[in-house]
């Protein structure tokens, strides 16, 4: 059984950057099983429960709760659940060549499996949009940014164990600038008390938690100001500011102009 979020209206397989096919779950079911030769399109994949097994470029792959992959097309598809703990899954098919470039950008393009990851949210937020809007432009561009926060993710989880507290917790901000990120959230993922994590955090670069989530949200508002059709409510809406009043008198405090007037 699955649960489908969205289905494109469009032919799935054209030429634009970006696009997304289908987004849904599938729901534990021992016979699921799905094979394509010669993909046409991208999956991103995340095993939420039960368990599953995958085949790509002849390596085969045992997922569990928590793991996730990626095939990229042009390459033969084979992923089925298992018999006696079949998998529950979050999932969406894309393409374009996008994909291919953050893949790359990222250095993941030859990975396929990433163990015990946490990217759910971000899954969850995409599905979460797809039930509010029907536009499928708009789908296709927020589509290309939840993308983008997968690979972000999971190259970031990928990276050898060797960084330093400061760095890791850098890192965590960076890779969860879309959600709602305080100093408490931060200090709590991370296993430090918020004095603890202000000490070490500011040690090493020199400003607070709280100034730098405020800076990566500003860079990224700013980005999408220039690169996406996004209203300043939505852009304000994504990045977890209270509203958009609040939002835009930061940007200004920062930027030195609205969110409205950089845009032109």
């Amino acid at each position: 059984m699955e649960k489908f979020f969205y289905i494109s209206a469009k032919n799935q397989y054209d030429a634009s950057a970006f696009k997304v096919a289908l987004a849904g779950i599938t729901y534990p079911d021992p016979t699921y099983k799905i094979q394509r030769k010669s993909s046409e399109v991208c999956v991103a994949e995340y095993i939420s429960d039960g368990e599953g097994t995958v085949i790509y470029n002849g390596e085969e792959y045992h997922l569990k709760k928590g793991d996730a992959y990626i095939l990229t097309s042009g390459k033969d598809h084979i992923y089925y659940s298992d018999k006696n703990n079949p998998w529950t899954k979050k999932w969406f098919n894309i393409s374009g060549e996008l994909c291919e470039k953050l893949l790359t950008a990222y250095g993941i393009k030859n990975r396929v499996y990433f163990h015990n990851t946490s990217i759910s949210p971000i899954f969850d937020d995409f599905f979460d949009f797809c039930t509010k809007n029907t536009e499928a432009d708009k789908i296709d561009q927020y589509g290309a940014i939840i993308f983008h926060r997968i690979v972000q993710s999971l190259a970031e989880s990928s990276k050898d164990n060797t960084l330093s507290a400061a760095e890791k917790i850098k890192s965590y901000i960076d890779s969860n600038i879309y959600e709602k990120l305080t100093a408490a959230s931060v200090a709590e993922n991370a296993g430090f008390s918020v004095s603890q994590l202000g000490r070490i955090f500011k040690s090493e670069y020199g400003e607070t938690v709280y100034s730098y989530i405020l800076e990566q949200k500003i860079r990224t508002a700013e980005n999408l100001l220039k690169n996406s059709g996004l209203s300043v409510k939505e852009i304000s809406n994504m990045l977890k500011f209270t509203d958009e009043h609040y939002f835009c008198n930061i940007f200004k405090k920062k930027c030195g102009v609205t969110p409205a007037r950089y845009r032109r």
